[in-house]
């Protein structure tokens, strides 16, 4: 018999989708509450959120129903105290009728979604930064609850929840969810992760694909009016369209195409009031991969740096400054760019692509460090959040969660061979999906940038676990039928050892070819030609604004040395946002002593050089190279004698060795 509903028009929800979408808004509520509350004990106990507050005046004035607009003229002082956190609550009254507004210098169009949220958010709850728990407890549920639903996508109800749970009481998420403009990205990410899993798990029927595709171009819209860091993720559902859905690569083209079209461009219109402003203002993209190769980053990766190094300071006058100077010397008649303007940015993209061109192992090796930590994400164990925050609980977390075995690895590879018994197709995804999300955030590895993320590995244990406990299951009725498991077993084996070879063959041919690379370049830098600086201790000669940064060599001589030599490079500590003083530390050399030889860029504010313990005979020359004009990439450079017989990349540090003997 017909239901009624469907004779009506209306469609009934099949009792397994309702019971998931029961639970997920279970689990938004509960968590809500449970963020709420995290978010005001964090605030009780002297907690400061940085999302940069001071560009939120847009977000009052909407709240104050004057539309996305800023002052045009000098803020109210009230206005000014409370964007600058000097007071916690605003009055709308505050703003005078007649105070001019308009968007002739308003600079936060790259956010404009988030501050539309916030706006319309203190709206209903009140202008205030202590009073924003919960916005937050409602992004904190939408994560969780997506997250039960891209568990789903790999094991039962019971272990969906329990994952989900886990992640509720993630340290490592929670610290992160005061800091509203970087943890407004992970509901937008799981949300394309889930649309992705759903896009190859579902049978293909046209409408089905085309819907999924115009939700995550609206997702990846809207994400980008919150941060524009989402943008990252339009390529991995591109190739899931194109290459996943069900029924191999060379069927279902023409739906393959009009979802790819569709997803773009419904992204493209959806995203516009922000990506048109990101062109014409600049947005900072490129600059914020530059900074994430700074060399700081390499002991948060877990990577062993090379002789070399693409810069040292974590600022982004620093990075400015290189980009400038990159310019200088590759653009004839070139001029100093504001930052983080459009030019800016397609300087900063030349300058990222120079140095992928020439150094493309490192950005392999930072991508699988990057992904050997994030499936060990659900391992990090914390005592808490906050002192005295449920501490047993989380108590019992870290001792559940043993770390240091690499169980998160473990559980990956297991779930990726299993899926294959099944499906290489879906193995495929896995393997696509890992290596994706779990490589990226070596872009500029830090939590803010990756704590969403942690789901990963809770799927993966749950997936395992599920598989175990439906065998176990099937063991009960009926044996299992040994010789098939163990072909399907032995051929999904066979593929992921294949995908292994495969990305460690790509990094043994990205090595090969980047040594060849670096040694021209760090043999070009030994003949340059230079001129000796008579006065190490003090600045350089004054140059022209275009011709700054400057490479100086200095030499040392090891067996005077003793050691590792220690050099600092001084800079003005008056000079705002330029002091870039900077100690280097030059190996020591395995081989015969001879002469370590220090390449440094160093800046306008520079001061001069000497070294933190002295020895007579130790420093033995500085020059400065006179044409830099055949060095686009100017790296920081530490070379003793024996140089020439250690690698020329850099190296996973708790996976290979160094090199020497």
């Amino acid at each position: 018999m017909t239901s009624p509903l469907v004779r009506q028009g209306f469609p009934v929800v099949p009792r397994r989708i309702a019971v998931d979408l029961l639970i997920a808004a279970t689990l938004f509520a509960g968590s809500s509450v449970w963020a709420d509350r995290f978010w005001n004990a964090w605030i009780a106990e002297g907690g400061k959120p940085v999302f940069y507050q001071s560009y939120f005046e847009p977000a009052v004035m909407i709240a104050c129903g004057r539309g996305f607009v800023i002052s045009t003229q000098t803020q109210p002082k009230s206005l000014e105290d409370f964007l600058f956190q000097r007071r916690d609550t605003f009055d709308c009254a505050d703003i005078p009728a007649d105070h001019p507004l308009g968007t002739r210098y308003l600079y936060q169009g790259a956010w404009t979604y988030l501050l539309v949220s916030v706006g319309y958010g203190w709206r209903l709850l009140g202008i205030s930064w202590s009073g924003m728990g919960p916005m937050f407890g409602a992004l904190f549920g939408a994560v969780i609850a997506l997250a039960y639903g891209i568990f789903r996508l790999g094991m039962g109800r019971a272990l969906a929840i329990v994952g989900a749970v886990f992640l509720t009481l993630s340290s490592l998420h929670l610290v992160n969810l005061p800091h509203l403009r970087d943890y407004a990205k992970a509901p937008f990410t799981l949300a394309l992760v889930l649309l992705a899993g759903l896009l190859v798990t579902l049978p293909v029927r046209n409408w089905t694909v085309l819907a999924l595709a115009t939700v995550a171009g609206v997702v990846s819209g809207v994400g980008y009016g919150f941060r524009t860091d989402l943008l990252i993720n339009l390529p991995f559902m591109l190739v899931v369209i194109l290459c996943f859905l069900d029924g191999g690569l060379t069927r279902n083209l023409r739906l393959k195409a009009a979802s790819a079209v569709l997803f773009v461009a419904t992204f493209a219109v959806v995203s516009w009031p922000v990506t048109s402003t990101v062109y014409r203002s600049g947005g900072c993209q490129w600059h914020v991969t530059l900074l994430g190769l700074q060399s700081p980053f390499d002991s948060y990766l877990r990577v062993r740096p090379a002789p070399y190094d693409f810069g040292y300071a974590y600022a982004d006058g620093y990075v400015d400054r290189a980009v400038n100077g990159y310019q200088y010397r590759t653009v004839q008649g070139a001029q100093p760019m504001v930052f983080c303007s459009h030019e800016y940015d397609v300087q900063s993209g030349r300058y990222l692509q120079a140095i992928l061109l020439r150094f493309p192992a490192d950005i392999l090796v930072r991508s699988y460090a990057s992904v050997l930590q994030i499936v060990e994400l659900p391992f990090h164990t914390f005592v808490g959040p906050l002192q005295n925050w449920l501490t047993p609980v989380y108590t019992v977390r870290a001792w559940l969660l043993e770390p240091d075995h690499r169980w998160g690895l473990w559980f990956t590879a297991g779930a990726i061979v299993l899926t294959g018994m099944a499906s290489i197709r879906l193995a495929l995804v896995l393997m696509l999906s890992l290596v994706y999300f779990g490589g990226y955030p070596a872009i500029q590895f830090q939590p803010r940038h990756y704590f969403h993320l942690e789901f990963i590995g809770w799927w993966a244990i749950g997936f395992v676990l599920h598989q175990a406990l439906r065998v176990a299951r099937e063991f009960r009725h009926a044996p299992p039928d040994v010789p098939a498991l163990a072909r399907a077993a032995a051929r999904s084996g066979v593929y992921a050892a294949i995908a292994a070879l495969i990305m460690v063959a790509a990094l043994g041919g990205a090595r090969w070819y980047q040594a060849r690379q670096v040694r021209q370049l760090l043999d070009a830098y030994l003949a340059a030609p230079k001129e000796p600086v008579t006065s190490p201790g003090q600045p350089l000669p004054k140059f022209d604004q275009t011709e700054w940064p400057q490479l100086l060599q200095v030499d040392l001589n090891e067996a005077a040395c003793g050691g590792a030599p220690a050099v600092r490079f001084r800079y003005d500590e008056k000079a705002a946002g330029a002091d870039f003083t900077h100690t280097v530390k030059a190996a020591s050399s395995s081989g015969t002593p001879g002469t370590t030889r220090l390449f440094m860029p160093v800046f306008e504010t520079y001061l001069g050089l000497d070294l933190v313990d002295p020895r007579p005979g130790c420093l033995t020359g500085v020059s400065r190279v006179t044409d830099l004009k055949r060095f686009p990439v100017l790296l920081g450079v530490t070379l003793a004698s024996d140089w020439a017989s250690h690698p020329l990349y850099q190296q996973l540090t708790d996976w290979e060795s160094d090199g020497r003997p």
